[in-house]
């Protein structure tokens, strides 16, 4: 994991990077923009949950690219929780 900078952190921009295979248990060397302190908005990590590969990586390469990214679904269907991942860091 690495830090950015202090004027990112100011700017409301992620200021670090984490290793997709430690955070998200997915086996890729991809490195992924994060937050180091989690806001009110964001839940609690659920130990127990398994990320699908291919939709996870998918959604990740568009955060690390700087893409705009949709994530859609109905209740329950895992979309916060790759939120919640990439704010808690």
């Amino acid at each position: 994991m690495s830090l950015v900078t202090d004027a990112d952190t100011q700017s409301g921009l992620p200021d670090m990077k984490v290793s997709v295979r430690q955070v998200f248990g997915l086996d890729t060397d991809l490195e992924v923009p994060a937050y180091s302190d989690p806001d009110e908005h964001v839940p609690e990590l659920d130990p127990d949950y398994r990320f699908d590969k291919p939709t996870t990586l998918a959604i990740l390469a568009g955060f690390a690219r700087n893409r705009r990214v949709i994530v859609t679904g109905y209740h329950g269907t895992g979309k916060s929780p790759i939120s919640s991942r990439s704010r808690h860091g």
